[in-house]
């Protein structure tokens, strides 16, 4: 029976120092955001013009412009953005038209890594179609 008192002891005392982890309901730890980059594919016949107030130094913010050309892909965050930051990008279509009609969107985006937004068209006749969705 000693024995048994002195091994209970012994593995008491060997615990360590144990560091709390915040598990969620569902059982699973919680994934941190990472900084990362938003790029657009344009994935309409206009040229999409995006821009963004960025304010990550606070003594600095500036306005990120970024025109799109139909078909390509392109960064239109200008750099990476920090993890957990959430930007609100203005979209406009412009469509060759005479009457000069602009086609403006917004989407707010929540920077977890990597983004990749696809612009398209619900009615590739219709420039007031103008629909923003994920592409990863």
């Amino acid at each position: 029976m000693k024995m048994g008192w002195l091994l209970v002891l012994l593995l008491m005392g060997c615990g360590g120092e144990t560091q709390p982890v915040s598990i969620e309901s569902n059982g699973e730890v919680p994934v941190v955001p990472t900084g990362g980059t938003v790029s657009l594919i344009n994935r309409t016949t206009y040229l999409l013009e995006v821009a963004y107030l960025n304010e990550v130094e606070a003594a600095d913010p500036h306005i990120v412009r970024t025109s799109v050309p139909a078909g390509e892909r392109m960064v239109i965050s200008g750099a990476e953005l920090p993890a957990g930051l959430e930007v609100e990008f203005d979209l406009v279509l412009v469509p060759a038209t005479v009457d000069a009609i602009r086609v403006r969107r917004t989407i707010r985006v929540f920077i977890d890594g990597d983004q990749v937004l696809a612009v398209l068209l619900a009615d590739v006749t219709d420039p007031f179609t103008l629909e923003i969705e994920s592409a990863v």
